[in-house]
């Protein structure tokens, strides 16, 4: 095999592993959004207390439902304002997230299955 196959061989697969990491990892925002909800949400939605009223609904697989526990849209939007607003014993993080952060949860709330 000449020099240039043996180059456009090494590119190929070079571009191929690149395209693969890049698919199977998360996205910066995905993992900023994974650090988030350990900080804030682990706590209620992955083991809650055991004195609350009622057990906050765990978040895989949310966004294959076309509802959300609550009954609305399981859309971005309507994740990002119970975010943001809380609902029934969720507080509101209004005042605790930025938009980037919102932005960030919820990609990493897309890679939960």
């Amino acid at each position: 095999m000449n020099r240039i196959a043996q180059c456009a061989i090494f590119f190929a697969t070079l571009s191929i592993s690149a395209l693969l990491h890049t698919a199977c990892s998360p996205s910066a925002s995905a993992q900023r959004g994974q650090e988030l909800f350990d900080l804030h949400c682990a706590s209620c939605h992955e083991d809650p207390p055991a004195d609350l009223k009622k057990r906050p609904p765990k978040l895989e697989g949310l966004f294959k439902a076309k509802y959300l526990p609550s009954g609305g849209p399981a859309t971005d939007e309507q994740v990002r304002k119970t975010i943001v607003a809380g609902l029934r014993t969720m507080p509101a993080f209004d005042q605790r997230l930025s938009n980037q952060d919102l932005d960030d949860l919820i990609a990493y709330i897309h890679t939960l299955n």
